[in-house]
């Protein structure tokens, strides 16, 4: 009895060691921002490629000791062609042999982007897609936006259309999951007319009541000087900032039918409505007769469903519907719809991207789902859905966003994509524009602004701006911010986690100086950059980059083809695959502020294995060993 029980107890002491060394989870999250956030979100992935981490007594590239990768629209075009192409190795699809240091930089360089890597997709032709992928739709009756992608991103690099996604293969090299994001929008037979109503009565009273929602802190000082600069940047009118309650947001809902759009991802193996608490009835009966009514339904989630338990008989569930699910912009652009049904013979863009879910009845409903990015901008609530104990959030902020024509400032340009996180909104929804769809920065509240008894917004704005002055790229970690319960995404709060932010908005000095003369030549009478981007007008809005207007032609094999507007001039993309690696190299081992202080400690000290704890499991078993053999 005495060896039973000590055996037992050994047990036990050994597998809490093991516990306490077990290899802490990271995530990556890559944001959404059309083809300028998909260049540059690829061009942080080909950083962390570059870079290498010992696992197992061997030097691997830092990519594969990442366990998620979270995409939203664009990024999660970069996270499926990473996971799911089959037509070459991560390295070359990366370009990982290709230069990070500016001091490289030539006009041949720019000039040189790697076929088989992923960076030529950003600056396709889509109206060679769009040709391919009418005649595809008429024929099939399928939504066009998933063909589209499939044209335009995903048959490129060998993956093949019409695959049920429940037999797609990740490639052997890739050792992460992904998760791709989409916004669930209601029943397919209400679409796409309700689009102008859904969320309009939720935030009319989120705007009736906001005397109900918490406010900034008054004696919040520095809160309140950080919202000033952010006025003055924007030219006034963000007066009022308040806190998101969740709480008050899911009783509006409750009263409205839920006719809001909904958050969803995808995994490799399943999908997910994360909405959880309790049952949903969503109704959608219009507003002022604008649309017809749709029989109201049921759900009670958090709604986990297979690829298979989505997909009917010849119909699977597949990668480009995912994506498609994704990235969809139609469904948000009535004048794109329009221009594409113009080309073709009979409508085919106003086709909703839909899957089957099970209602609480017993019943299947179809509904229709469209870009992540009116839920989410970031990728960031699905991962930490997944309570990851490490996350790497990767930011660009789009040409609106990054302010090009007056320069940045460090707190107005993270603040439309980071603030949210933390709950804070500036003023009320707008609902009379039809653009209040997006809901993504009052639905994604994560963290507790005071986590640690200290106001993180000031704390990051303070950093940034350090290393900004420095002339560092903006990278930092926020230390064990507190996650809050939000029944939106199923978060259950409640647990700490360690976010670094990665923010691009400008061009770092420190890479500045490290260009040759003869790269991004500055205007006579100009120094090379002035607000914290090139002088230089063809690189501009490196690397918020500006795609090509639709008066623009792209050469293809000696034809020109004219831009649809979202296409991304070659050079100034290159430029940005080569600074945003370069960000990642710098960053590696540590950033220094303006003060002389550490601000960052290192993506290797993130990415590194544990040490394991040998010396108290060796005590245990010694002790052990003589309780045993001293019976």
């Amino acid at each position: 009895m005495m060896k039973l029980t000590v055996a037992i107890l050994a047990l036990t002491l050994c597998n809490a060691t093991a516990k306490a060394s077990q290899k802490k989870k990271i995530g990556i999250t890559l944001n959404a921002g059309g083809n300028t956030a998909g260049n540059a979100m690829a061009g942080f992935m080909r950083g962390f490629q570059q870079q290498t981490v010992e696992m197992n007594g061997e030097d691997r590239p830092a990519l594969e000791a990442a366990d998620y990768i979270a995409g939203s629209s664009a990024g999660s075009i970069v996270a499926t062609i990473y996971h799911y192409q089959n037509s070459t190795t991560t390295d070359e699809l990366l370009d990982a042999a290709g230069p990070n240091d500016p001091s490289q930089i030539t006009n041949e360089v720019l000039d040189t982007v790697p076929e088989n890597s992923i960076f030529p997709a950003f600056g396709a032709p889509i109206s060679l897609s769009i040709q391919s992928a009418i005649p595809v739709a008429l024929a099939t009756g399928k939504p066009f936006w998933p063909i589209l992608v499939q044209n335009l991103f995903l048959q490129r690099f060998g993956i093949e259309a019409g695959k049920p996604l429940s037999s797609a293969k990740i490639r052997d090299d890739v050792k992460t999951t992904p998760i791709i994001s989409t916004s669930f929008i209601g029943p397919v037979e209400v679409f796409p007319s309700h689009l102008g109503v859904i969320n309009r009565e939720i935030y009319t009273e989120y705007n009736e009541n906001s005397s109900m929602l918490e406010m900034v802190d008054e004696a919040d000082t520095e809160f309140y000087d950080i919202i000033d600069e952010i006025n003055e940047v924007t030219g006034g009118g963000v007066t009022d900032v308040r806190l998101t309650d969740l709480n008050i947001l899911r009783s509006f809902a409750e009263d409205n039918g839920f006719q809001l759009n909904l958050p969803a991802f995808g995994t490799a193996t399943e999908f997910t409505i994360p909405l959880s608490g309790s049952v949903a009835t969503l109704e959608y009966e219009g507003v002022e007769n604008q649309i017809d009514a749709a029989e109201p339904f049921d759900i009670e989630g958090p709604l986990v469903l297979t690829y298979e338990e989505l997909s009917s008989e010849g119909n699977p569930f597949t990668l480009e519907t995912l994506l498609g699910m994704s990235t969809d912009i139609l469904s948000l652009n009535p004048g794109l719809r329009a221009l594409l049904d113009s080309q073709s013979p009979v409508p085919v863009a106003g086709r909703p991207i839909s899957a089957s879910i099970p209602t609480t009845d017993g019943e299947l409903r179809e509904v229709a789902f469209t870009d992540s990015g009116t839920n989410d901008l970031s990728g960031l609530p699905a991962l930490i859905k997944m309570k990851p104990d490490r996350v790497i959030t990767c930011f660009v902020a789009g040409p609106v966003d990054a302010g090009l024509s007056d320069g940045p400032e460090v707190a107005s340009s993270i603040s439309y994509q980071v603030f949210n996180i933390f709950g804070y909104n500036f003023g009320l929804v707008d609902v009379a524009n039809p653009a209040s769809i997006v809901s993504g920065r009052v639905l994604s509240h994560l963290f507790d602004l005071y986590s640690n008894g200290e106001n993180q917004l000031v704390k990051l704005v303070n950093i940034f701006e350090s290393l900004r002055d420095a002339g560092e790229p903006l990278v930092t970690t926020l230390e064990g911010l507190d996650v809050v319960d939000n029944e939106f995404w199923g978060i259950e709060g409640g647990w700490k986690v360690n976010v670094t932010f990665v923010f691009m908005v400008g061009v770092p000095q420190q890479f500045v100086d490290e260009l040759p003369e003869d790269i991004a030549p500055p205007p006579a009478g100009k120094s090379k950059t002035e607000f914290g981007f090139f002088t230089n007008e063809e690189f501009a809005s490196v690397p918020n980059v500006i795609p090509l207007g639709s008066d623009e032609l792209i050469e293809i094999n000696g034809a020109f083809i004219p831009a649809f507007g979202f296409e991304l001039p070659e050079r100034p993309a290159r430029m940005t695959q080569i600074l945003t690696s370069w960000v990642i190299k710098r960053a590696w081992n540590g950033l220094v502020g303006i003060d002389g202080e550490v601000k960052f400690g290192g993506f290797r000290e993130l990415f590194e294995e544990e040490e394991e704890e040998e010396e108290p499991l060796s005590f245990w078993l010694r002790l052990l060993k003589y309780l045993f053999f001293w019976r």
